[in-house]
């Protein structure tokens, strides 16, 4: 139980007390002992302590929220019944292992799961495609282009030539015009070629 005022008891009513009763109980002990009924000034103080005490417990009690709460704190504690025996769901848990082996098998399966992981992308990325792949346009080479996309030329003059290559969207130098790739996720910047 915690420590603290007993608000019934300070009260003078039952713990199964009705808030009419709870109401009553404080409006009878505010009269008997308000400090303004009080003229010596050492009585004085102790009836002022004294109401402090009755307007705590009236403030608890008064207050259906409180009250509930203030009951909730004061219930004692639901001893554990000893006699059943404890369901364990892991057959071993009371064996003993190093802190090492214990990180080991807490982190072991999540590295496990993204090395498996990883290997699948890149297993899946190596295996996809129908064949097609489209020729690794490189900078310097010409290209041609045409409604099924493009094609590398040799640099006779007039040709288009690759100046950059890089990731779909990124910008191209000054004159050049990006042409996104079959795989949508690469680009080269063409402009026309010099010599």
């Amino acid at each position: 139980m915690p420590s603290g005022p007993d608000h019934y008891r300070t009260l003078g009513v039952s713990k199964d007390a009705l808030a009419g009763e709870i109401r009553a109980a404080h409006r009878a002990l505010a009269r008997r002992h308000h400090p303004d009924l009080v003229a010596d000034p050492a009585d004085r103080a102790r009836a002022e302590r004294r109401m402090a005490t009755i307007n705590g417990a009236w403030h608890v009690l008064g207050d259906p929220v409180r009250r509930a709460e203030y009951d909730e704190l004061r219930r004692p504690p639901v001893p554990r019944s000893q006699s059943a025996p404890e369901y364990r769901s892991d057959a071993f848990q009371g064996v003993a292992v190093s802190p090492a082996v214990g990180c080991a098998l807490r982190i072991g399966p999540v590295v496990l799961a993204v090395g498996l992981l990883f290997a699948i992308l890149i297993v899946t990325a190596l295996m996809t495609g129908d064949g097609n792949r489209p020729p690794a346009f490189q900078v310097g080479q010409c290209v041609h282009l045409h409604d099924e996309g493009m094609e590398v030329v040799p640099c006779i003059g007039g040709e288009l030539e690759i100046v950059a290559r890089g990731v779909a969207g990124t910008s191209c130098p000054m004159g050049a015009i990006a042409v996104v790739l079959p795989t949508r996720t690469e680009q080269v910047c063409v402009a026309p070629s010099v010599g």
